[in-house]
């Protein structure tokens, strides 16, 4: 016997007398030979409703011990764009022939600080909510170009994306591109002496193979275990929800994400997703 190959789906299937769910997780599994000829299969059913509701307390727990870190790195932007304004009001009221430039640049400022403020709360809502993934046709290469569009990439960092134009698949675009903001910002933050960033996607054996590989500073030995735990960030600011919800929303879509990384040499992330054929 070569190997085995294992499909996992969940599905919600009724609900307790006291209306909590029932959740049935459904296992495919294929059994194949030397020559990879399935050579017999069997579905196995697990109740994992306790599993799943243990699941809920520990995000409900990681946002309670977030509050406090969410509630500092939300008043600081908020500060910072009130003074923006008061300093456009200011200068627009004392100088009737003001310079666009020193506007502009405080409202770029004002920008950057709305999208850190919206992705707080984006975390937060994809890390605590019931997530159903929506199947649709998807084209990655335009998915993620749209990701790139309202990204700032420095001037230092050299982004690509080996992604054939015509490859579809059906998925779901807003857990997608949730999944590729939340890593292409992880890699520009780890590159703040520029790098490369390269995004790859294809098809291999009815498996969807989705990579982000950066060649920033890499991730310690010590913090790589706990890589995908909440509140796990070597930033100096952060509540350290994003790699825990791009885990969680690969995980909606039946897929599996892994890592490998060199500290000095840069880290890439591996997304499995099993190919949709309804």
């Amino acid at each position: 016997m070569k190997g085995i190959n294992v499909i996992n789906e969940e599905l919600i299937i009724g609900r307790h007398n006291d209306g909590s769910r029932i959740t049935i997780c459904v296992s495919s599994v294929s059994l194949f030979d030397d020559e990879d000829v399935i050579v017999g299969a069997v579905d196995v059913l697990e109740d994992i409703s306790l599993r799943k509701q243990d699941e809920l307390l520990e995000r409900m727990a990681a946002i309670g011990k977030t509050a406090g870190i969410v509630g500092h790195d939300i008043r600081n932007p908020l500060q910072a764009m009130v003074g923006d304004i008061y300093l456009i009001k200011d200068y627009l009221t004392s100088h009737p022939k003001f310079n666009e430039s020193d506007v502009v640049e405080s409202l770029d400022q004002i920008e950057k600080n709305i999208g850190y403020i919206d992705k707080i709360v984006a975390d937060l809502q994809d890390y605590s909510r019931e997530i159903i993934p929506k199947y649709v046709d998807v084209n990655l290469y335009d998915l993620v170009t749209t990701v790139f569009q309202p990204i700032t990439i420095p001037d230092n960092l050299a982004p690509s994306i080996d992604i054939d134009p015509s490859f579809r698949f059906k998925s779901d675009p807003t857990l997608l591109k949730r999944i590729f903001s939340n890593l292409i910002i992880n890699a520009i933050q780890a590159m703040p002496n520029g790098g490369k960033l390269k995004i790859t996607g294809g098809l291999n054996e009815e498996i969807i193979y989705l990579t982000v590989e950066d060649t920033g500073v890499g991730i310690p030995e010590i913090v790589k275990p706990k890589l995908f735990n909440p509140m796990m960030t070597t930033k100096s600011k952060g509540q350290g929800l994003g790699l825990a919800v791009v885990k969680r929303l690969v995980e909606a879509l039946n897929g599996k994400i892994t890592f490998e990384s060199e500290e000095g040499k840069g880290t890439t992330f591996i997304i499995r997703l099993p190919l949709q054929k309804k």
